[in-house]
C-alpha cells in the first residue's frame, strides 16, 4: 500500500471514530432507561409514558452507530498490522473483538431495550417491563467487558506497531482495564464512568488518526 493511500485510510478511521461517538451520544439523548433496582414509577416513566417515537429513533441511531464502529474497528485492525507475528496477531484480535462487541450489542441490550419500550406501551405488566430492562442492563455490561478487551488489544497493537503516539496506547490500556472492571456490574456508576472514558479515548484516537501515522507499519514478510 502506498504512503498516500495509507494516510487516506487513516483519515477514514479518524472520521469513523468521531462519527461513532457523536452519533452514539446523540442516540442516548433520544432514549430513556431505568437503572437496575429502580422504583416502579421510574420504570413506568422510562417505558410506559416515554415517547415511543423518540425511543425507537434513538435505538435505530444506536444501531447505525455500532455499524460505523464496526467499519472503524476492522479498518483500524488492518492499519496496525505490522511485520511481526505479534503485531499481526494483535491486529487480528482487534478486528475479531470489534466484531464481537457489535454482535453482542445488537443481539442483547438493544433488542431488550426495544422490547421493554414496546411492551410498556402495549399493556404488559410492569414486572415484565422491568425484567426486559434488566436484560438490557446485563447485556450492556457484557458488551462493556468485550469493549474493554477490544480497547486493550487496540492499545497493545498501537504500541507494538508504533504508528500512533505511545500516550494513546497507555491511555487505552487504562480505559480498557476500566471497561473490564465495569463489566462486572457491581456498580452501574462505574459502567457510566467507563463509557465516558472510552468515548473520550476513541475521539482522541480519531483525532490522532486524522493527523496521520507517526510512521508506516511495516509490511508483513512474505512466506514461502
Amino acid at each position: 500500500m502506498s504512503v498516500n493511500g495509507s494516510r487516506r485510510l487513516w483519515r477514514v478511521v479518524g472520521v469513523l471514530a468521531i462519527v461513532h461517538v457523536v452519533s452514539l451520544l446523540a442516540s442516548y439523548a433520544l432514549q430513556k432507561v431505568a437503572d437496575l433496582g429502580a422504583k416502579p414509577s421510574v420504570v413506568a416513566s422510562a417505558f410506559v409514558t416515554f415517547s415511543t417515537g423518540k425511543g425507537f429513533a434513538g435505538e435505530y441511531l444506536t444501531c447505525l452507530s455500532l455499524l460505523v464502529f464496526l467499519f472503524a474497528a476492522t479498518l483500524l485492525a488492518r492499519l496496525v498490522r505490522g511485520g511481526s507475528e505479534l503485531s499481526g496477531w494483535l491486529a487480528s484480535v482487534v478486528g475479531a473483538l470489534g466484531a464481537i462487541y457489535v454482535a453482542v450489542s445488537l443481539a442483547s441490550y438493544l433488542p431488550a431495550l426495544g422490547a421493554a419500550l414496546y411492551e410498556g406501551h402495549h399493556g404488559a405488566s410492569l414486572a415484565t417491563v422491568t425484567t426486559l430492562d434488566h436484560l438490557h442492563w446485563f447485556g450492556a455490561l457484557v458488551s462493556t467487558a468485550v469493549l474493554g478487551a477490544f480497547t486493550l488489544a487496540a492499545a497493545a497493537a498501537i504500541r507494538v506497531s508504533g504508528v500512533l503516539p505511545a500516550w494513546l496506547s497507555y491511555a487505552g490500556i487504562a480505559v480498557g482495564v476500566l471497561c473490564l472492571a465495569a463489566g462486572e456490574g457491581a456498580r452501574l456508576s462505574l459502567n457510566g464512568a467507563a463509557s465516558i472514558a472510552w468515548a473520550a479515548w476513541f475521539v482522541l484516537l480519531g483525532v490522532a488518526a486524522l493527523r496521520g501515522p507517526r510512521r508506516e507499519a511495516a509490511a508483513a514478510p512474505a512466506t514461502a
